[in-house]
């Protein structure tokens, strides 16, 4: 039933975002409750996941990067933890990949998350989770990589670090170690891809993350075997809530410890 209702918002989203224009895509809507710009393209996909919910009578809570929280009837949970759209400016831009993520929780913290599916954007590829039950790229089990040192790794990072030089000079020995790097511009399916091994690892020491933008990679990666460290090496979790903000590595826990030994400590 989870996964059922992930899977019809996201096919939600997906038909609203097919009807709008790329000329109009862009245009700057309000302020979401996150702190970025709402773009078209965002309130109309999350109007879409709104809709839908009503439709099938979702009772709980959602918590969304645009509007921010939601109460739909009576019961505190589960809270469904949605970003409309991951890699807006991908987007509005033309620029593949972006995404849809969604998870459902029956606690308060990302370790509560029991359900999660992003969909990869505009090919409609689907990667879930549910707890227990394994981490999945459409019908395909997936698994993160074996271990395999740093100098054989193709890492994802997002080096969008809004003129904090820090946080450049912080990362630049991992940089110099890794053999190949990707920036991609949408966290949410890049920690997916970790889960499936197109990626070996994610790092983002920004500190800028939210949950929404990993809440339903989280338990994929979960499912597939990964680690999710903060950058002192503890296990990562976090209240379910948008104020809250994020740095981590995530991968096979051998990898994680090597590149956290390469990341300065500010």
């Amino acid at each position: 039933m989870s996964l059922r209702l992930l899977e019809g918002l996201c096919k939600a989203e997906m038909e609203a975002i097919a009807k709008v224009s790329p000329q109009s895509s862009s245009k700057i809507v309000k302020i979401g409750a996150g702190g970025d710009k709402t773009k078209l393209i965002d309130l109309v996909a999350e109007e879409a996941a709104v809709s839908y919910l009503k439709l099938v009578a979702f009772e709980g809570r959602l918590i969304s990067e645009e509007l921010g929280e939601r109460q739909f009837g009576n019961k505190e949970y589960p809270i469904l933890i949605l970003d409309p759209i991951d890699g807006t400016t991908n987007a509005v831009r033309g620029i593949i990949p972006y995404s849809i993520s969604a998870a459902l929780s029956y606690g308060s913290n990302l370790s509560d998350i029991f359900a999660g599916i992003v969909m990869e954007l505009p090919t409609g590829r689907t990667y879930r989770a549910v707890r227990g039950e394994g981490a999945y790229l459409d019908d395909q089990k997936i698994s993160v990589n074996r271990p395999a040192p740093l100098r054989h790794a193709l890492i994802g990072i997002d080096v969008n670090v809004r003129r904090d030089r820090k946080k450049i000079e912080q990362i630049l020995p991992l940089l110099m170690e890794a053999k190949h790097i990707r920036v991609m511009g949408t966290a949410a399916l890049e920690l997916c891809y970790v889960a499936s091994g197109g990626l070996d690892l994610y790092v983002d020491n920004r500190n800028l993350l939210r949950i929404t933008d990993i809440a339903a990679s989280y338990i994929i990666l979960k499912e597939a075997g990964a680690s999710i460290l903060r950058l002192d090496g503890s296990e990562l979790d976090s209240p379910l809530s948008l104020s809250e903000r994020v740095s981590l590595v995530a991968g096979n826990y051998d990898l994680c410890i090597e590149a956290l030994s390469k990341i300065k400590r500010l």
